[in-house]
């Protein structure tokens, strides 16, 4: 019985938790691709956001992961609720499961050059974004847009550039 109280205990003061700026949040994202994620506050308006997933579509496919150190330095209020935008700079690693099936061939496309294809990319990330907090329990809903640029990669010197809609629940 003791258990069950402490559990109830718990999770009634984890609901009194507002506009989180402290803590840390676990969720999920989806969008250009498929993430698990989590932030976790350094101070009032800084938080680490580290995500890993898959990317389930487009061209490329493969797994990949990120962190993005996030400042939120703009919030308004929504009746009790905050919104909060953030931007920041980060790092994403992926592996890419791409295979000579898979590509198209083209007339200025070499196949010799497949071989030589790099799988294995590092991109410097620039992700922005609006938290919506909820007053009334320990929820964050997010949208981000994250450009970057990859510093090597499957394409070598390019761009990339993702986008999501997720949630974290806060501990």
């Amino acid at each position: 019985m003791k258990k069950i109280a402490t559990i109830i205990l718990a999770l009634a003061l984890s609901f009194s938790a507002f506009s989180q700026t402290s803590g840390t949040g676990i969720g999920v994202s989806i969008g250009t691709n498929v993430d698990f994620t989590a932030k976790f506050w350094t101070g009032e308006t800084t938080a680490l956001a580290v995500a890993a997933g898959i990317d389930y579509g487009g061209y490329w496919g493969g797994i990949h992961a990120s962190a993005d150190y996030l400042f939120h330095l703009w919030s308004f209020d929504v009746g009790q609720d905050m919104m909060k935008v953030y931007f920041g700079p980060g790092v994403g690693v992926g592996f890419s499961f791409r295979d000579s099936d898979y590509y198209y061939y083209d007339s200025w496309w070499n196949h010799d050059d497949y071989d030589n294809f790099s799988r294995i990319w590092l991109t410097i990330r620039a992700p922005g974004g609006v938290g919506y907090y909820f007053h009334s329990m320990p929820l964050e809903c997010f949208v981000e847009f994250a450009p970057g640029l990859d510093i090597f990669g499957p394409d070598g010197f390019d761009t990339r550039w993702a986008s999501y809609v997720g949630a974290r629940w806060y501990f």
